[in-house]
């Protein structure tokens, strides 16, 4: 089984123009996490499950030594020419969890993943392969989601839907989307030091911002449907329901919530 088989969103080529938004609506607060726990001054900085590669490109634009992985080859190809549009000197290659700790993926002064380890069916594994790829007291950064925790104003039944069937379909893959409030306790049981963890809540503000759940609807479609769900006329009729309402005058919409933990690897 390919290692991203438990995605609930689509992913690849098909997905660009979501990956994109979902990377620009991410990039405050990764920015503000990576500038907290020092990573913009790490030798060797990892990402793991980079996808298009916007934070691995916009570290090495800072001078860090980045490297993108994903075990995706379809995003590695467009992380590959997003790099060279940008004249990055960031790298990517195809490589997953499994090959963590091993080869040259090993003594990283950062290794980090955003919404990677909601997708795996076993994230504690997921864990203690980034561990075995950093260095000694090597920083370990971890950015995930709690899925279900989005607010809304108004209220919007559909966005409730949504949210519903994510879950549902992520748990049907075998993927927990309910993994987040796991992680510093995970890492403390591996051995990992100094756990910080955060947690913030980003409010979408905007039409084009708020769209992003019309957009993550459709791409979970394939799932819900395949796993019975939802018919493919009520996921449509949800999609709708969410363009409209990131068009009401004064709605807002929050991403799901962030929770942001920091840890340094244990001494061998």
């Amino acid at each position: 089984m390919p290692e991203d088989a438990s995605y609930v969103i689509r992913s690849g080529a098909e997905a660009h123009d979501r990956l994109e938004l979902i990377a620009r609506l991410f990039w405050p607060t990764t920015e503000a996490f990576l500038e907290r726990t020092g990573a913009f001054g790490a030798g060797r900085f990892l990402d793991v499950g980079c996808g298009i590669g916007d934070v691995t490109c916009r570290l090495a634009d800072d001078g860090v030594d980045a490297l993108g992985i994903d075990a995706n080859a379809e995003v590695i190809d467009l992380a590959s020419v997003r790099a060279t549009s940008l004249g990055a000197t960031a790298s990517f290659r195809v490589d997953g969890l499994a090959e963590l700790g091993t080869g040259d993926l090993v003594d990283a002064d950062a290794v980090y993943a955003r919404c990677v380890l909601t997708h795996q069916s076993d994230p504690p594994a997921g864990l203690a392969a980034m561990l075995a790829a950093a260095a000694p007291g090597a920083m370990v950064l971890i950015e995930d989601v709690e899925v279900a925790a989005v607010w809304s104003s108004p209220p919007s039944g559909a966005l409730r839907r949504h949210l519903e069937l994510y879950v549902a379909a992520a748990h049907g893959l075998g993927a927990r989307p309910d993994f987040a409030c796991e992680i510093a306790p995970s890492l403390a049981q591996l051995g990992a030091t100094d756990i910080q963890v955060d947690v913030l809540t980003p409010v979408l503000r905007t039409p084009d911002d708020v769209r992003a759940h019309a957009c993550t609807m459709e791409a979970i479609a394939q799932p819900v449907l395949a796993q019975g769900l939802a018919t493919a006329d009520e996921i449509a009729a949800l999609v709708r329901e969410l363009e409209d309402f990131a068009t009401l005058p004064g709605a807002v919409a929050t991403l799901p919530r962030v929770v942001q933990v920091s840890a340094r690897a244990p001494s061998r």
